[in-house]
């Protein structure tokens, strides 16, 4: 008896950790729709900008870095929020970008207005090969919201590959461009 109860509580176990797994990867119309969207991202040489169609995150252009032209992007963060208080769901998105070489060109972008009909936002460059570890999401007395990354940039004596010091940056929307705010 005791072992049919020790295979039961493993296959539940088991069942359940499927059912997460499957959960987990099941995304929503949105979602989608914002991995397949437009965006504006910034890119090389600087402040380079270009309108780009993302395929579940994904972008490419060219087939190979030698050619004139290539670039590859990838969305890397996406948090969805009502930016401007306007009742419906934008997009905070951050975005790599790259020429063939070795830099990872960050850049905040994002979407206003939904999924269906979005406008999009000027991107702001944070950096070259930057990390944004965290986004958070707080909202003013007038209902608009301020955007902050939690980021690691490069220290004096950091290496290119591997930035170390701590920066908090903040941004407000204000005419489909990004604000910088003093982080608080």
């Amino acid at each position: 008896m005791a072992a049919k109860r020790i295979l039961f509580k493993l296959a539940c176990f088991l069942l359940s950790a499927c059912l997460v797994s499957i959960a987990s990867t099941v995304k929503t119309s949105a979602e989608q729709a914002f991995l397949n969207a437009e965006y504006l991202i910034a890119t090389s040489p600087l402040p380079d900008i270009e309108r780009v169609r993302f395929q579940d995150g994904k972008y490419q252009r060219g087939s190979s870095i030698f050619e004139e032209g290539f670039l590859t992007a990838s969305l890397e963060r996406l948090e969805s929020t009502n930016l401007n208080n306007d009742g419906l769901q934008d997009v905070v998105a951050v975005v790599a970008s790259s020429t063939g070489g070795s830099a990872a060109w960050i850049s905040l972008s994002g979407l206003l207005g939904g999924s269906k009909n979005p406008t999009l936002l000027e991107p702001v460059f944070l950096g070259d090969r930057v990390v944004v570890n965290n986004i958070s999401i707080a909202r003013s007395s007038r209902g608009s919201a301020e955007v902050c990354l939690d980021m690691l940039v490069h220290g004096p004596k950091d290496a290119q590959c591997c930035p170390t010091k701590k920066e908090k940056r903040c941004f407000t929307v204000a005419e489909n461009r990004w604000i910088p705010r003093r982080a608080k």
